[in-house]
């Protein structure tokens, strides 16, 4: 994912304010503001009841991280052993199971070849949900160090047999999206925005006795 660079550009006024000594660890003295935001025009809260609030040092406005990333959708992170401010995608992917992933009924790893074998490519190890007619559920956890989430995955099952997967924000009950499925069609990749995002419900529906399967080329980037 590409951002403009004056985006860039107001991102980092907004944040630093101006001048900053890096690494440098200076005492200053600050003043909490009752700034209102809108996004695009429109009046626009944070979705935390305790949202911390902007400040103004020295003249210059400095607004939480946090802030920024759910108004924009734009990750904003810093790597504390590099010391750098990250904006927007990271220059290294994470494939997903690197990520903490937390397994509810009828959904797991495996290493079923009728699952891990795909156009004569074998991935060792899927995530597979198999026979889903209702729903299963997973849970995957960025911890809002990532701004995109590819998912790769591909269905089992009869032609016409529908499929869906649903990835929701934990948090905040958002939708982040939703992928239709459906057997014979091959792999089907698909980028999700997980800026801010510290954990995604991932529920797999169909009435169809489907089996899901997601490959391990899915990643965080």
């Amino acid at each position: 994912m590409k951002f403009k660079k004056v985006t860039l550009m107001a991102l980092a006024t907004l944040l630093l304010g101006g001048t900053v000594a890096y690494g440098a660890t200076n005492e200053v003295k600050a003043v909490f503001t009752n700034l209102k935001y809108k996004v695009s025009g429109v009046a626009w809260t944070p979705s935390a009841k305790n949202s911390p609030k902007p400040v103004i040092i020295n003249g210059s406005t400095y607004i939480p991280i946090s802030v920024i990333t759910e108004a924009t959708k734009t990750n904003i992170a810093v790597d504390k052993v590099s010391n750098t401010l990250i904006i927007g995608e990271r220059a290294n992917s994470t494939p997903l199971n690197k990520e903490s992933i937390k397994f509810k009924s009828r959904v797991g790893y495996s290493q079923n070849p009728a699952y891990t074998i795909f156009d004569d490519k074998n991935y060792e190890e899927v995530i597979a949900a198999p026979g889903i007619s209702y729903d299963a559920e997973a849970t995957f956890y960025p911890n809002k160090k990532y701004q995109t989430l590819t998912i790769n995955a591909f269905v089992i099952g009869d032609k016409g047999d529908t499929a869906e997967i649903h990835l929701v924000n934990s948090a905040t009950n958002e939708e982040l999206k939703t992928i239709m499925l459906e057997p014979d069609t091959g792999i089907t990749s698909t980028e999700v925005n997980v800026a801010g995002v510290s954990e995604i419900a991932v529920r797999f529906k169909s009435f169809d006795g489907v089996d899901f399967v997601v490959l391990p080329t899915s990643q965080y980037k």
